[in-house]
């Protein structure tokens, strides 16, 4: 019977094969570990609307690292695929909160740019402010009756609107304006022609009108007469403003310019070439996002 020869054996000091590892052994991933820890920071950062900045910045680190973790060979893949879905996650919650803040800021720069409500400065609401002070002493039951008066009183249509027109003169004021329409001048051509002789001549059934304004600036820093609107409109609704027709060189002239502080005032002339019947309104825009007030015009 024949025998298998015995292998020989390796020459004394040949390095001897290592022995394959278990392929269920899977060694410690450190860089899957670093990623999850990055991911799970900014993803907590990215939910504070102070530090969003630093999310941002570490999520793309975090979701990157995880990749990297997850392309190892040999090493566990848990803390890798942990952290690319906490950046995934992370950067969902980052744009929900992102634009939540942007709203935020738009709205407080929309109401800082119109100056808060427009209302209107009579004798009457004078009067009621100084009032005030004595409300201590006033009748309550005098008072509700009052109000319940003008309640009462209130026309259907909210004041200052086209179906309701302020009356020529009032004063209207919001946070960074304090308004007034001073003159009306209904045939003004004359005044128009001695101010420039480039001036637009008035065709038949035109006229040229002058209005002075005053407007004082309420606001914080500095404002410019530039986002202030003055308009005529016309019964059937046609807007005419001050520019659509060429008329310079009045004195005063009222500067759309005028950059102003706190408690400076602009006060001119300004002038629309409209319909000679002059029988529309006058519409004024105190501020770029307010909303138009319209004025009747003066009884002749």
């Amino acid at each position: 019977m024949t025998q298998n020869p015995t292998p020989p054996a390796p020459p004394a000091g040949a390095p001897q094969p290592a022995p394959e590892a278990p392929l269920d052994a899977a060694q410690k991933n450190t860089i899957g570990l670093v990623a999850m820890i990055v991911a799970i920071v900014a993803a907590i950062f990215a939910c504070i609307p102070g530090a969003l900045i630093v999310g941002w910045l570490l999520l793309p680190v975090g979701f990157i690292l995880g990749i990297v973790a997850l392309t190892r060979r040999g090493q566990k893949k848990g803390m890798g695929i942990a952290a690319v879905v906490i950046s995934v996650v992370g950067t969902i919650v980052g744009i929900i909160v992102f634009v939540a803040v942007a709203a935020g800021a738009v709205n407080d720069a929309l109401d800082d740019a119109t100056g808060g409500d427009t209302t209107v400065v009579t004798e009457e609401s004078a009067a009621a402010q100084e009032d005030t002070a004595d409300a201590d002493t006033a009748d309550a039951d005098e008072a509700e009756a009052e109000e319940e008066v003008a309640e009462a009183e209130e026309p259907s249509e909210p004041a200052g609107t086209r179906d309701n027109p302020y009356a020529f003169g009032e004063t209207i004021q919001n946070d960074d304006w304090t308004i007034t329409l001073t003159s009306l001048n209904t045939s003004a051509n004359a005044d128009v022609a001695a101010a420039n002789q480039f001036n637009e001549e008035p065709t038949d059934g035109t006229v040229w009108i002058t209005l002075g304004v005053e407007a004082t600036y309420t606001g914080t820093d500095t404002g410019s007469t530039l986002g202030l609107g003055f308009d005529y409109v016309t019964p059937d609704g046609t807007v005419i403003g001050d520019h659509d027709a060429l008329a310079s060189g009045l004195e005063p002239e009222f500067d759309i310019l005028a950059e102003l502080y706190e408690g400076a005032t602009e006060d001119g002339l300004t002038a629309f070439l409209v319909p000679d019947a002059v029988d529309g309104l006058l519409r004024v825009t105190p501020g770029i996002f307010a909303d138009d007030v319209f004025f009747a015009l003066p009884e002749a």
